[in-house]
């Protein structure tokens, strides 16, 4: 099995146990958890992964850092009542 193999697994369970956890009440806690899950994932495979495949785990880091972003601007600006 392949080392991206491997992390596909990996995320796709985290994805899963989160959403049993979570359900489907709250989508902020699930987006922030699987961000979590996945740089968890990145920093600790880093030593055994490519940097083509690294460059394809930031992606997603970065889709996720843009959906944070939007989860806090969305919580302030409740917060503050605009």
């Amino acid at each position: 099995m392949l080392m991206s193999e491997k992390l596909t697994l990996i995320i796709t369970l985290w994805i899963l146990l989160v959403l049993l956890i979570t359900g489907t009440s709250n989508l902020e806690i699930f987006f922030i958890l699987i961000f979590i899950g996945v740089l968890i994932v990145r920093e600790l495979s880093d030593v055994f992964t490519t940097t083509n495949l690294k460059d394809r785990m930031n992606l997603f880091i970065y889709f996720f850092i843009i959906i944070f972003m939007v989860i806090v601007g969305q919580k302030i600006l409740s917060i503050l009542h605009i």
